[in-house]
């Protein structure tokens, strides 16, 4: 039976005569195509293998410019050994470019010239070049641009000739759009950005098609382009829309936590515009929520959406016990392809039981009236929201507080929250490095004035794995209550101060299956200034099933600064979407 995670294949050697450089490539070239051949891997003899490989090998050397190649291989107890002679690297002789005259003079950015080598990636990169300029330069009512190169053995050379075939230029009439039944068709006009009188461009149809989708209210997007007539042609846009409203289920588990289950429901098109009203319940041992959110795009202007949002909340922590009611708006605006900025309001009615029995000062069960003022910053690069290989964000939140029941609770939190992302693509496995650093300050009071549930806290899922949900920050002395008994450690009442740090590598061994390595670390201070010193430590594997959706993940950590009648000597988490 074939086990997915590992090669079935032989193993090889490639010795090509007097070029490293070239035999490294060749290798890895190989070793992608292992992976991705499944005629390859039908076969049982090693001889069998080679056979099929030594073919691979002769294209991918010509890929390169090497026409005259000569490639050998044996087979020893098993094993396969290549030889390549590459010999001469054919050169570019010559290079000409049939396309209008008009057209022809503007173009400089082919990124071949004479006497390069013949390498089949760089005479791809010039076709499309060659398409990208005309897309921008030109009206063309079709782009097919092709080539044809002629090898000339005696000479260890080629003629390069690109061709553009022959097309109209012509600019858009009429633009249309066809099969909406729910959702204004102004609203959806203003995401084509194509306009009659506009110079056509198959790049721009294109693009108008995937900002429809990313609406969320259609569910395919084609077109149809008319015949030229007096130099213009007419756009129709054959969109068929989403269903609207759906239904969410979830379940998730860690060991600190226990079981947790959500449910939601959500309208993407409430009123014909777009607007989602979107309602969800979470419910763990420890936490339950119902929260009701309004979203507005294109709020007063483009690239500027309105939410309104209400949430009732009940937390019975080991630390404090609270229940609150919170009403919040913001408006969000794209500044550019990566960056958001957002400025909002929100108030919080909550009551904080928090009580440390013989402690001093920490004897609270108050109410609260907290407003806010919300400013927040983003930028992000990354590929998925979900389950990110690429990229990085900075999310930075600054969030004044003042409590309307007394105006001397008032208090300053600030969130800085760094990620980034790397992967290997053209390794095995395809390893990515992703790192998540995250700060947090408040400022304005004392540490224990502040409401309990707005406090820093660190361990936990999506803190540092290993230790228990918000189990890591300071902690105070409780005084025996019979003399002669040690004092013990209160729970941790949360800071002023967060610290957090996690290092991942995730592969992935197949379509459907990954594996995870992490190295977490974190602390909460009653001080504000984050301290990325006096940190507690958490180290784990897990794996990951890759869905249509998101990756399902489950999670085994350990702490590595385990404290004796506190820490558990591992924790598990299950649930959907990777760690960060």
């Amino acid at each position: 039976m074939a086990i997915p995670f590992f090669d079935q294949l032989p193993k090889f050697k490639l010795r090509v005569q007097d070029d490293r450089e070239l035999q490294d490539w060749l290798r890895e070239e190989m070793e992608k195509l292992r992976k991705s051949s499944s005629a390859l891997k039908s076969y049982e003899d090693p001889r069998d293998v080679a056979r099929y490989e030594r073919g691979n090998l002769e294209k991918l050397l010509r890929s390169r410019g090497y026409y005259d190649a000569v490639v050998r291989q044996s087979v020893t107890d098993g094993e396969i050994l290549y030889r390549v002679n590459p010999g001469p690297q054919y050169l570019i002789k010559s290079i000409t470019i049939d396309m209008p005259e008009h057209l022809r003079q503007g173009f400089s950015d082919l990124p071949l010239r004479v006497g390069d080598p013949l390498i089949a990636s760089k005479v791809l990169e010039g076709v499309k070049a060659i398409e990208n300029y005309l897309s921008e330069n030109a009206c063309l009512l079709n782009i097919d641009v092709s080539y044809r190169a002629t090898v000339v053995h005696g000479e260890a050379a080629a003629r390069l000739e690109y061709r553009v075939e022959h097309s109209p230029e012509v600019r858009v009439g009429e633009v249309r759009m066809v099969g909406l039944t729910s959702v204004e068709p102004d609203f959806l006009q203003g995401k084509l950005q194509i306009h009659s009188g506009d110079c056509f461009s198959r790049n721009k149809i294109d693009a108008a098609r995937l900002r429809l989708l990313r609406t969320n209210l259609v569910a395919s997007a084609n077109t149809e382009v008319s015949d030229p007539y007096q130099g213009l042609v007419d756009i129709t846009f054959l969109l068929q829309e989403r269903r609207h409203r759906t239904v969410k289920l979830g379940v998730g588990y860690t060991s600190d936590e226990g079981a947790g289950v959500s449910a939601g429901w959500e309208h993407r098109n409430v009123f014909r515009r777009g607007e989602k009203i979107e309602v969800e319940t979470k419910a763990t041992p420890v936490q339950q929520s119902l929260k009701g959110q309004l979203l507005i795009p294109r709020f007063l202007r483009d690239k500027q959406n309105f939410s309104a949002r209400v949430e009732l909340s009940n937390e019975d922590r080991d630390s404090y016990r609270a229940k609150s009611l919170t009403f919040g708006a913001a408006v969000a605006r794209q500044l550019s392809r990566n960056r958001t900025a957002s400025v909002g309001t929100e108030l919080k009615f909550s009551q904080v039981d928090e009580e440390v029995d013989g402690v001093p000062g920490i004897n609270q069960d108050e109410n609260f009236r907290l407003l806010a003022f919300p400013l927040g910053m983003k930028w992000d690069t990354t590929d998925n929201l979900l389950d990110a290989r690429r990229g990085a964000t900075v999310a930075f939140e600054v969030k004044p507080y003042v409590d309307l029941r007394d105006t001397n609770t008032s208090f300053l939190k600030n969130i800085l929250v760094l990620t980034g992302y790397k992967t290997a693509g053209e390794m095995r496995y395809e390893p990515t490095l992703a790192l998540r650093i995250k700060a947090g300050a408040i400022t304005g009071i004392p540490n224990l004035e502040i409401p309990a549930d707005e406090r820093f806290y660190a361990g936990g899922g999506g803190s540092v794995r290993g230790y228990g949900y918000q189990e890591l920050g300071p902690r105070v002395l409780i005084p025996p209550k019979v003399p002669g008994e040690p004092p013990k450690l209160s729970d941790s009442i949360g800071g002023r101060g967060l610290s957090e740090i996690s290092l991942e590598g995730r592969f992935r061994f197949s379509d459907t299956w990954g594996g995870v390595l992490f190295f977490d670390g974190g602390n909460a201070y009653v001080d504000p200034e984050p301290n990325f010193s006096d940190l507690f430590w958490g180290a784990g594997i897990g794996v990951r099933y890759f869905t249509t959706f998101a990756p399902l993940r489950f999670d085994i950590a350990f702490p590595l600064d385990r404290r004796e009648g506190i820490d558990s000597d591992y924790q598990v988490y299950v649930s959907l979407g990777q760690a960060f």
